[in-house]
């Protein structure tokens, strides 16, 4: 089970439960530890006493360890000045906020989390990068409610949903207006507690007792008081003109809106305001209710909200009446919705008061459907399908928040010291008597990373590739990242010996069952390439039998195409990656028809490629890999004189072309040692130009159209001193 840092809007201990406390529950209760951060402020004070008594209680709370509240479920209560993010104040709370982390850390050993934030400044607070994946989930237009900064909000938000790993939204407008900054973007809808809330069906409970004394039907609403969000004026005609009805209000008046004044409903004796009432006492009021009202306003935060009440209301078993905001239009079967005039309002709750609404059973049926479990579940679920969910059971030694924990911890600070006394053993000429030493440490300390990792290279150091095999496999089996295979794989320099020592090396490890499928992917990859550089044509064709293989179980693998792993993580790029080797692979052994084949698959492949759906710094940088390999398919098209398959190839490269240029991209283009957009932008130009009519063979270019594109296969630019090369394939197509 994975661990998960909540980043909320809201304090823990606030009475009014919303989203963030019923997430943390359900994360909890699904078996996930969760450590709860309050409230860092989003605004700045006001001054009044709701924020002082704020101020009050996170001075009393922030030197706190970390206080668990339920199982597997602690919470901590940084100190912090609230809506600071920038300047001397700033940096003073990411530090405050940075060290209650830590203690956490210390206390919690939290392994590889995940943050999942409700705050949309979350990148001003924290690193995103220590973090194994980046969920936000947003409830609401935040920026929209009173006193907010909102066109520092508006940025943060839109900066926060481009790097972060998944957005899920609650509202169909929210989704249209973030989900396209996200390839890992999904709209959930608001839930609610349905077990809890369905204690209001046993009518047989007590009445609250400061229940109002009347006769008439009770109208409810259980929420916040405010403003910005409550039609404060109709409600006021409503309760005028309907002396017959009670009205009950539950909540705080004025918390996010200060401006709110409902003075003036003391002359109404049928309207009772409450105040807060504790989240476990709320179903009572609610069975003895007759309606529950949600009269909202239309504004531009009511047009982006889902209230979670709704389905509150519902699963107490309680007639709604609502204003019909755009998120709940499609619930018009479980609730009466309308204009919020006192006219309709009026006419709506006479028709539910008459039981003419949607059935009891029709209410509880939806509230079921709507809950925290079955959503949370769900978001997990599509977590895991985008390959951001933690591997289990996590490594023993898997990576903690802080990197500080390990990289300074006793036994590897001990290991490092040790490590640099036999390399001096070694620059006086004892390399054996070094690593004698060396093995004695290992006995005492099977599992120490840093002695492992030293062990592993002095044996690939003398050519020992199968005792360094099962060194690095011992290291990723108890540490979740072998550093050093990544080294490896990915920074030539760090290889040791010839090229042909490394294809020895890269077979050995390309043969392991216990590297996961990433890195025993690249090491086929990298053993190819030592094989088309040693010429060594058995090598070669046990690297395309490797990459057939990883291709297949990829191809058949239907999250591959929506990983959101980053770059060589990436199961799509690990994808794209070996098939550009088996091309290459193939046309190093000059066979024709293995890669015609391959060309069709490969075709098929990008067909289904949306880098819209990926990582988006992955997918700009694997644009031109892919671009490489559909050029040789452009190729192999031409080769089998089949313009329609030409100009398929063609047009998955102008799609593809096109979608590297979309604003999505353009951060990233610009950061990227390599061009991709002009490269992309160069090489379809050329195979455009090569088109050619079926009903004409005779237009088909002569081979020599064909070698600038090829010679963008080969090297990085535009090599037309090495034309030679291309040209020699090219003519290797028409060798039997």
């Amino acid at each position: 089970m994975a661990d998960f840092i909540l980043l909320s809007t809201a304090d823990w201990d606030h009475p009014l439960w919303t989203n963030k406390q019923h997430v943390a529950c359900c994360l909890s209760d699904l078996g996930h530890r969760v450590l709860y951060v309050d409230s860092l402020g989003v605004r700045a004070p006001r001054g009044d006493r709701s924020d002082f008594g704020r101020i009050l209680r996170r001075l009393r709370r922030g030197f706190r360890l970390p206080r668990q509240v339920r199982p597997g479920l602690w919470v901590v209560s940084p100190l912090v000045m609230p809506g600071q993010t920038r300047g001397i104040t700033g940096r003073l709370n990411r530090m405050s906020l940075d060290f209650s982390l830590f203690v956490a850390d210390l206390v919690l050993d939290l392994r590889r989390p995940l943050l999942w934030t409700f705050n949309p400044q979350a990148r001003a607070h924290l690193r995103l990068s220590r973090f194994h994946a980046v969920v936000y989930l947003c409830v609401d237009r935040i920026q929209a409610q009173p006193g907010m900064p909102v066109q520092v909000l508006q940025a943060a938000e839109k900066d926060l949903c481009t790097v972060a790993n998944a957005l899920f939204t609650t509202s169909p407008r929210l989704h249209a207006e973030l989900g396209p900054l996200n390839a890992g973007s999904h709209v959930f809808g608001n839930v609610a507690d349905a077990d809890h809330f369905g204690r209001a069906l046993n009518k047989d409970q007590d009445r609250p007792s400061d229940w109002p004394h009347c006769d008439g039907p009770v109208l409810i609403f259980i929420g916040a008081i405010d403003a910005y969000k409550l039609d404060l004026n109709m409600l006021e005609s409503l309760m005028e003109r309907t002396p017959q009805w009670t009205y009950l209000f539950i909540g705080p008046v004025g918390e996010a809106d200060p401006s709110t004044d409902v003075s003036d409903w003391g002359r109404f004796p049928n309207v009772h305001l409450l105040g807060p009432r504790h989240y476990s006492a709320l179903p009572a009021y609610l069975a003895h209710a007759d309606v529950a009202l949600l009269p909202l306003q239309l504004n531009d935060y009511t047009r982006r909200m889902y209230p979670m009440k709704f389905f509150e209301y519902l699963a107490a078993g309680c007639p709604v009446v609502a204003t019909a905001i755009p998120a709940l239009e499609d619930q018009r079967d479980v609730a009466i919705l309308c204009s919020p005039e006192q006219s309709t309002f009026e006419a709506a709750i006479g028709q539910a008061l008459a039981g003419e609404g949607p059935t009891l059973q029709q209410r509880l049926d939806r509230a079921r459907q709507h809950t925290y479990f079955t959503r949370t579940k769900a978001m997990l679920n599509r977590l895991a399908h985008h390959g951001l969910m933690p591997d289990e059971p996590l490594a023993p030694q898997s990576p903690p928040y802080h990197q500080v924990r390990k990289q300074w911890s006793r036994p590897q600070l001990s290991a490092r010291l040790r490590t640099t006394g036999l390399r001096l053993l070694d620059s006086l000429g004892h390399p054996s008597i070094a690593e004698g030493i060396l093995r004695h440490w290992l006995e005492r300390e099977p599992t120490n990373i840093t002695l492992l990792s030293e062990l592993a290279r002095r044996r690939l150091s003398v050519g020992d590739n199968s005792g360094a095999c099962r060194l690095i496999e011992r290291i990723w089996q108890e540490d979740g990242v072998a550093d050093i295979l990544h080294q490896l794989l990915f920074r030539r320099s760090s290889r040791p010996g010839s090229r042909l020592d490394q294809l020895e090396l890269f077979d050995v490890l390309a043969s392991s069952t216990s590297l996961p499928l990433h890195y025993a992917g690249y090491c086929r990859v990298v053993r190819t390439y030592r094989a088309i550089d040693s010429k060594d044509v058995a090598a070669l064709r046990r690297g395309v039998i490797g990459l057939e293989e990883i291709i297949a179980a990829l191809e058949g693998d239907p999250d591959t195409y929506r990983c959101l792993k980053p770059n060589r993580e990436n199961r799509a790029k690990l994808l794209i990656s070996a098939q550009l080797t088996l091309l290459r692979a193939l046309m190093a052994l000059k066979d024709s028809s293995g890669l015609d084949r391959a060309s069709i698959e490969l075709l098929a492949s990008a067909c289904r490629y949306d880098p819209f759906a990926i990582d988006r710094t992955t997918a700009t940088r694997m644009t031109r890999n892919i671009m490489r390999s559909l050029t040789i398919a452009a190729v192999m098209a031409w080769h089998a004189e089949d313009a329609s398959r030409f100009d398929a190839v063609v047009t998955e490269m102008e799609r593809l072309r096109q979608a590297c240029h979309a604003k999505r991209f353009d951060l990233i283009a610009s950061k990227t040692h390599e061009d991709h957009r002009a490269f992309s932008n160069a090489v379809v130009v050329m195979l455009q130009e090569c088109r050619w009519s079926s009903a004409d063979p005779g237009t088909r270019p002569a081979q020599e159209r064909l070698v600038d594109p090829v010679l963008l296969v080969y090297f990085p630019n535009l090599r037309r001193d090495r034309a030679e090369k291309a040209l020699k394939f090219l003519h290797s197509l028409n060798t039997p």
